[in-house]
C-alpha cells in the first residue's frame, strides 16, 4: 500500500494512481489511511484487523469521514482512540457503529422514531446531541414519547408550544419546536413518515437578545465564592456566605470559561489529549468536529488557565480521557453542559446577584477585550466566531498565524481580572 507523508499539502494533493480509488496509508499514524477516489474525493479511514470467532484474522475498515471537512489533526485523534480501542480493549467499533446504524425494529411510537434519529443522526453528526436528548426527557417525551407517530397532529405540537411559552419561556418553547421539527424532517428524508405534521408551525412569544454581562462587583462575587468553596473543602461556611460547595471539576471549568471565553460545551468535554501545557506557550487545541463554527482553534494558556487546568487533572480520574468526567466511574464520558448552567444559575441567587450563566461570563470576557481596546477580529478569533469575513487561506491553511495575537489578547485580560478580583500579578 502506498504511503503519504503526515503533511496537510500532500494529501491535499494526493490522486489516485493511474486515474484509479488508491488507498494510501497515513506516514507515523498507526491504521490511519485515506482513500482517494477516481474523481478525487478523500475519505478517511482506521484499517485494523480483529479475530473472528474461527481464529481466522479479518481485516476492518472503520469510517472516519471526508477529508474536506476532517482536518488530519482530528483524523489522526480519532485513528489513535480506534486502535486504542481495538488493541487495549479488545473492541471492535467498526461492528459497533454497524449494529448502532442498523434499524432495530419497527419504528411505531415516537419514541421510537427518537432513539432512531439519535442513534443513526445526532450521536455521529451533532456537537449538541447530549443536550438534546436531554430536551428531549424533559419536554418531548413527556408529552409524546409513548404515542403513535400517526396520532400525533399539528394541534398537539402547537398545544406543546403554547405550555412551554408559560412555563419555560419563549426561549424553550422555541427550542422544542425545532427540535420536534429536527426530528420529523429526519424521519421524512429517510422515507419512514409521509409528512412532518409541525412543518411551518410559527414560533411564539419574542426571544429577547441576550445581553447579560457580569459588572465589575459580580465578577468579585463570582471568584470570590469559588475561592471560600475551595478552601472550605466541604466544612461549615458562615452565614451569608454560599451554602453549596461546587465539586473540583466544576469550580476549575467555571473558571476556565471567565479565562479564556469559551463555550461551555467545548470546555466541558475538553479530552486531556487536546491539551499542551509543557510547551512555552501552553495551547489547548480545540479539533474542528468540537467547535461551533466546525474550525479547529488554539487557545493559548495564560498561567492562570493553566494553573486551573492542572488543579483539574489532579482531580480527576486518571483512568478517564476527559478533563471533567462525569461523576460515573463506568463511563469514560465529560461532564454535561448543562452541569454548568445549574451550577452557575444556583451560584448566583445564592451570592445575591442576578442569574447568569456559563455564556454570560463569555460574553463578559468579549466585552472585556473590547474594553481594553482589542480590535474587533482579534476579539473573534479569541471567541472563535464564525469568520464570514476572512478568506480560505485563513480559514483552512492559517492555523497559527494569531496565536501570538490571541495570547497577547488573553494575558490582558487575566492582568485585568487580577486586578478586578484582588490577586497579585505574577513575578517576572
Amino acid at each position: 500500500m502506498p504511503v503519504l507523508a503526515r503533511n496537510h499539502r500532500q494529501i491535499s494533493a494526493s490522486r489516485g494512481v493511474s486515474g484509479q480509488r488508491t488507498t494510501y496509508m497515513i506516514e507515523g499514524v498507526k491504521g490511519l489511511v485515506i482513500l482517494v477516489g477516481k474523481t478525487g474525493k478523500r475519505v478517511w479511514y482506521v484499517r485494523y484487523q480483529v479475530v473472528a470467532a474461527d481464529g481466522s484474522r479479518v481485516f476492518r475498515r472503520y469510517r472516519i469521514g471526508d477529508a474536506d471537512t476532517i482536518s488530519l489533526i482530528d483524523a489522526t485523534e480519532v485513528a489513535r482512540k480506534v486502535i486504542g480501542q481495538v488493541e487495549l480493549e479488545k473492541r471492535d467499533p467498526f461492528a459497533e457503529v454497524k449494529g448502532k446504524s442498523r434499524p432495530t425494529g419497527k419504528i411505531v411510537t415516537f419514541d421510537d422514531l427518537f432513539q432512531a434519529w439519535y442513534r443513526r443522526h445526532a450521536e455521529p453528526h451533532l456537537v449538541k446531541a447530549p443536550a438534546e436528548r436531554l430536551k428531549y426527557n424533559n419536554h418531548l417525551k413527556p408529552s409524546f414519547g409513548s404515542r403513535a407517530i400517526k396520532d400525533i397532529k399539528r394541534v398537539d405540537v402547537g398545544e406543546l408550544r403554547d405550555r412551554l411559552v408559560t412555563s419555560s419561556g419563549p426561549v424553550s418553547s422555541n427550542n422544542i419546536v425545532t427540535l420536534f421539527n429536527r426530528i420529523m424532517n429526519w424521519a421524512v428524508d429517510e422515507g419512514l413518515i409521509e409528512f412532518n405534521p409541525a412543518h411551518r408551525l410559527r414560533k411564539v412569544g419574542d426571544e429577547r437578545p441576550r445581553e447579560r454581562v457580569l459588572s465589575e462587583s459580580e465578577i468579585l462575587a463570582f471568584w470570590q465564592a469559588l475561592d471560600r468553596m475551595e478552601h472550605s473543602d466541604g466544612a461549615h461556611i458562615k452565614r451569608g456566605e454560599t451554602g453549596r460547595v461546587l465539586s473540583p471539576a466544576t469550580r476549575c471549568a467555571l473558571r476556565l470559561i471567565l479565562l479564556t471565553g469559551q463555550r461551555r460545551q467545548e470546555v466541558s468535554a475538553i479530552a486531556k489529549s487536546e491539551l499542551d501545557l509543557d510547551s512555552k506557550a501552553p495551547v489547548w487545541t480545540l479539533p474542528s468536529r468540537r467547535a461551533k463554527n466546525r474550525l479547529l482553534h488554539r487557545i493559548p494558556l495564560t498561567p492562570m488557565a493553566v494553573a486551573e487546568i492542572r488543579k483539574a487533572l489532579a482531580a480527576a480520574n486518571p483512568k478517564s480521557s476527559y478533563l471533567f468526567p462525569t461523576p460515573d466511574a463506568d463511563k469514560d464520558a465529560p461532564i454535561l453542559p448543562f452541569a454548568l448552567t445549574t451550577a452557575m444559575g444556583r451560584l448566583s441567587v445564592e451570592i445575591g446577584i442576578p442569574r447568569a450563566g456559563p455564556h454570560d461570563l463569555r460574553r463578559t470576557v468579549g466585552t472585556e477585550l473590547a474594553r481594553l481596546g482589542l480590535p474587533t477580529h482579534v476579539r473573534a478569533l479569541v471567541l472563535n466566531h464564525s469568520p464570514e469575513s476572512r478568506g480560505v487561506t485563513d480559514v483552512v491553511y492559517n492555523r497559527y498565524a494569531y496565536d501570538n495575537e490571541k495570547r497577547d489578547a488573553l494575558e490582558k485580560w487575566e492582568a485585568r481580572l487580577r486586578q478586578l478580583v484582588g490577586l497579585a500579578s505574577p513575578s517576572p
